[in-house]
């Protein structure tokens, strides 16, 4: 059915696309196309909008006109309005989101979909809205267009178009947002029965949709720096993908997306002495600012310097306290943890504690944040209190090698003898023989404590809970320094 495919050029009238949208969607349900929520995932979506924060995917801009030099824009044009609508507060999942759940249903991301396969995609994304466009241009102008696809209520917006000369290509794509941003907002505060109006004026009255009031990034942003930044990002050789983003760099200082995937390259590799320079050019305030500050303090836990460890995530910590929306985060528990290990490191055992009783009780399921409770108890020479977090690590994970390492010599310590031999004796008969912690050395037993390695980033989208993310196609999940690829 080729012509249900948004890029095509035999798509049919809008009245017959709209009725044959909402049956799909209705099919897709009924089939179980859209899949119900797994276990432990986000709550179930409320019927009403203002309920929870609308959830926006935003697909690549199909390349109409087929120029060879510019194969990189729809991608661009996808990563720019994910940014921009970022920038005005907006819920949007990212690049990886999407290859992560194109991936999982084993669709290619080259792809052209039809309606009913977006809504199929949007549904087992837990996105409420769906971007998406085209662009064409003959290498002097260029028009761009975006649709916006609401999935319940099923509606489909009238085309938003742009056209401009190429070289102020992105300033017409800041005004394309404004047309976009201003659909969705009227769409959920008219009460219109589509969902969308039938033109693309703000509700506020002398709201301004002038290109110059996006200032990250800006409207005047220039259009190779955004291609250094896409080959960067799409780029499969990670030597390539630095001189790509070295250079958008170079072009944008300001510009602060370059630095923060530098930043992610470099971290990626271990290589803490190049990451840190990159992502402290990452405001604490931009979309990137919270992961760029999270894994700035895991260097230097790695680099054990304990008092910038302390200093990055007490920052985290202390968003979650602030009464200002802009700058708020959530209380999530790897900061919490890792603040624990910075203070462990410091000596300041009690306070090292208090955070990790935090982290464990902000996800009691990880056995790291219970290890490090008991650390911290045997730093205080509190051993009879040790026992209790350890026991309960190796009831979620019974191979966990740190809670086994530490809880025989301690029960041992404590007069159970019988207990600790029993423990021992799990293990295999060819297992390494290595000399037991010293319970009574505090320095020694910081070195136990687990850092975080994994900044989950489901944590920060409003509105909602945590989904279970998944690493994007060809990235590795995040690793434990201590532990290998446990996370």
């Amino acid at each position: 059915m080729r012509g249900l495919c948004y890029n095509t050029g035999t798509m049919p009238s809008t009245w017959v696309r709209m009725g044959l949208l909402a049956i799909c969607a209705g099919l897709s349900m009924a089939a179980g196309a859209l899949p119900a929520p797994a276990p432990q995932a986000a709550a179930p979506r409320a019927p009403s909008s203002e309920s929870r924060s609308t959830t926006i995917l935003v697909f690549p801009f199909e390349d109409a006109s087929h120029i060879a030099t510019l194969n990189w824009l729809g991608e661009g044009l996808s990563e720019l309005t994910t940014e921009r609508l970022q920038d005005r507060g907006a819920n949007v999942l990212l690049r990886q989101d999407r290859l992560a759940t194109l991936e999982k249903i084993g669709l290619p991301d080259s792809a052209r979909f039809s309606h009913a396969t977006l809504v199929k995609i949007a549904g087992e994304a837990d996105a409420d809205v769906v971007i998406y466009g085209r662009y064409v241009s003959d290498g002097k102008t260029v028009t761009l267009e975006a649709r916006v696809l609401r999935i319940s209520p099923p509606s489909l917006s009238a085309p938003f178009t742009e056209t401009s000369p190429m070289q102020d290509l992105l300033r017409a794509h800041a005004r394309l947002t404004w047309q976009i941003l201003c659909a969705m907002d009227s769409g959920t505060t008219a009460g219109t029965k589509s969902g969308f109006p039938a033109s693309a004026n703000c509700p506020a009255a002398g709201a301004n949709r002038d290109e110059t009031s996006f200032s990250d990034p800006p409207a005047s942003l220039r259009l190779d720096a955004l291609e250094n930044l896409i080959r960067g990002l799409t780029g499969s050789d990670d030597d390539a993908r630095i001189r790509s983003l070295r250079e958008a760099s170079r072009l944008e200082p300001a510009w602060d997306r370059p630095p923060f995937e530098l930043g992610l390259i470099y971290f990626d590799r271990h290589d803490c002495e190049s990451a840190l320079p990159w992502f402290s050019r990452v405001p604490p305030n931009r979309p990137d600012g919270p992961e760029a500050s999270f894994d700035t303090g895991v260097c230097h836990l790695l680099r054990n310097d304990a008092a910038r460890a302390d200093a990055a995530f007490s920052g985290l910590v202390e968003r979650s306290r602030s009464a200002d929306p802009r700058e708020k985060l959530p209380d999530f528990p790897e900061a919490r943890n890792n603040l624990g290990v910075a203070r462990l490191l410091e000596g300041k055992w009690t306070e090292a504690g208090a955070e990790f009783e935090r982290a464990a009780a902000l996800d009691p399921g990880e056995p790291d944040y219970l290890v490090n409770q008991a650390v911290a108890k045997l730093a205080e020479k509190q051993p009879a209190a040790a026992v209790a977090p350890l026991e309960s690590a190796r009831k979620l994970n019974p191979d966990d090698k740190e809670a086994r390492t530490l809880l025989i010599p301690l029960l041992e310590s404590l007069g159970r003898n019988s207990d600790a031999a029993a423990i021992r004796a799990e293990l295999p008969a060819n297992a390494p023989r290595t000399a037991p912690p010293n319970l009574q050395n505090p320095a020694a037993l910081a070195r136990f404590a687990l850092p975080s390695k994994k900044f989950d980033r489901s944590f920060l989208r409003p509105g909602g809970d945590p989904t279970d993310a998944q690493p994007a196609p060809g990235k590795a999940p995040a690793t434990n320094a201590n532990k290998g690829d446990r996370r």
